[in-house]
């Protein structure tokens, strides 16, 4: 029984990360959701889910004042860059050859390999304005 119980906090935690893809969560706004529903659940227990999905390529993780925030990943999003605007939190997935040529120049003549879920941060046309 207990295992189902657990079982139930993580599809839960994992739905939620999965309806909010598109922008990076802290561990609170997971603990509010779970209040929401009403389900008891522990920071521990949700920080460990997160290191599992962390270590399994399922979550990417970013630092923001002080606090560590995961974003979902799509299996098909792993291989490849992402652009994201400071502003809005707009991820826009890079798909480009000629960013392939930046990572080889970096590689080769920078002796540093960029992984393939690397960000970069900017403003996107909507915010610049």
């Amino acid at each position: 029984m207990k295992n189902n119980y657990r079982t139930e906090q993580r599809k839960i935690i994992r739905d939620y990360l999965i309806d909010n893809k598109d922008k990076f969560v802290n561990v609170e706004e997971i603990m509010q959701y779970m209040k929401k529903r009403k389900q008891e659940v522990g920071q521990t227990t949700i920080y460990r889910y997160l290191n599992l999905l962390e270590e399994n390529n399922n979550v990417r993780t970013e630092i923001k004042n002080h606090t560590k925030h995961y974003q979902y990943i799509e299996s098909e999003c792993c291989n490849h860059f992402h652009l994201k605007c400071k502003k809005c939190g707009k991820t826009i997935h890079l798909h480009c050859e000629e960013f392939e040529n930046v990572s080889n120049h970096i590689k080769e003549e920078h002796k540093f390999n960029l992984d393939h879920n690397t960000i970069i941060y900017g403003l996107c046309d909507e915010c610049v304005e």
